[in-house]
């Protein structure tokens, strides 16, 4: 079956207000760098592997635990343990919240797409959450666990999809990340370091429905994954006796600009260019990925300006930072009325996912002076 994105959707699809919740142990990257450096002292680059997280440009993270317990020996059953009850307890916070902005009860959702890579637990964290918020027992639920970074972006595209099929329906997608849980203490490559550097923990959720004129934010109006050919090891995971190791190859820096020309393939279907872009919410990977997206595309410069400001504040938190950086764009200077726009993220596989779609301020909309 060949799906063609430039079609004009059935359903016109609304991103309502994301919703972000981050655990309580606040750190700055030079109290995790001294920490880290006192943990390896004894490791011959140390000193390049903390140079390489300072280069990373973040400057707080938010941890489920302290630096203490976050380097201490754990099994992976402790870890797993721990992973779940903070997904649950993350994500059903960022669900309500979400709901609220939405003007919608748990009762109303009909779809639930839930995103997750740092844990495992069966049944998943979606079961606890739905429940916990009240969730009728015939709610559809999709949980996805192995698309890492990119499983936020996927996880809008999938409630896009099923809301083609069922446009009266409301879908509620939820993103929990505990990558903190990830640490390895005996792990020390200079892969490792970067990992430390940057990965976050945090929740995060957004009602996804059938646009009305009163709705700001995001409007759908195509999306499109990519599955790059032979880079099944460039963004990977492995996992052992003491949990889940992840490791990100340094071939990433090749990689995007590689993808840059199926993206510009996407919005010529669409009958746009590059050019016609007024905002870009992107992934948080790193200044690597994010200036070979601002690059590649031809962006202006301070485009992907929220995108930054989440990695800086947050770090990357894998499938929650397309939803931190589209709160952003919410709150500190949302693109102009009906200006056209991506949500870009990459992950594991090397896999690309794309939304174009455009900005509505709904107050714009309801003033007479505007179209």
């Amino acid at each position: 079956m060949t799906i063609t994105p430039a079609r004009q959707p059935r359903t016109h699809v609304a991103v309502h207000r994301p919703a972000v919740v981050l655990p309580e142990h606040v750190v700055t990257q030079e109290e995790i760098i001294s920490a880290l450096g006192d943990h390896f002292a004894r490791i011959p680059h140390v000193e390049r592997g903390l140079d390489l997280m300072r280069s990373t440009t973040v400057r707080t993270r938010s941890l489920v635990a302290g630096l203490p317990a976050m380097l201490a020996p754990r099994s992976f059953g402790r870890r797993n343990a721990h992973y779940r009850t903070e997904a649950v307890r993350l994500g059903a916070a960022a669900a309500q919240q979400a709901l609220e902005y939405a003007g919608a009860d748990a009762a109303d959702v009909d779809a639930f797409v839930f995103v997750s890579c740092t844990g495992y637990a069966l049944p998943g964290p979606d079961a606890w959450i739905a429940q916990e918020i009240g969730c009728r027992p015939t709610v559809r639920r999709t949980p996805i666990q192995q698309l890492g970074c990119a499983a936020g972006a996927s996880a809008l595209a999938e409630a896009f999809h099923f809301l083609q099929g069922y446009p009266e329906a409301t879908v509620l997608v939820v993103a929990a990340e505990i990558s903190s849980l990830s640490f390895q203490p005996e792990q020390h490559s200079l892969s490792d370091f970067i990992s430390n550097g940057v990965f976050g923990d945090g929740a995060a959720a957004a009602v996804l429905r059938r646009a009305s004129p009163g709705t700001t934010g995001f409007r759908i109006r195509a999306v499109r994954q990519h599955l790059l050919p032979a880079t099944q090891s460039v963004i990977a995971g492995s996992t052992s006796e003491h949990g889940f190791h992840f490791r990100t190859d340094p071939r990433v820096r090749s990689t995007v600009p590689r993808v840059v020309p199926e993206i510009a393939a996407f919005l010529a279907e669409l009958g746009w260019t590059p050019s016609d872009l007024g905002f870009c919410v992107s992934h948080t990977g790193g200044p690597v990925i994010m200036d070979g997206v601002e690059a590649g595309l031809e962006l202006p410069p301070g485009t992907l300006r929220h995108s930054r400001e989440s990695m800086a504040r947050v770090g990357n938190t894998s499938s929650v930072s397309v939803f931190d950086v589209l709160r952003r764009h919410h709150d500190n200077g949302s693109p102009e009325h009906g200006s056209r726009g991506l949500i870009l993220a990459f992950g594991p596989g090397f896999t690309t996912e794309v939304l174009a779609g455009s900005w509505y301020d709904g107050g714009a909309a309801a003033r007479p002076d505007r179209t």
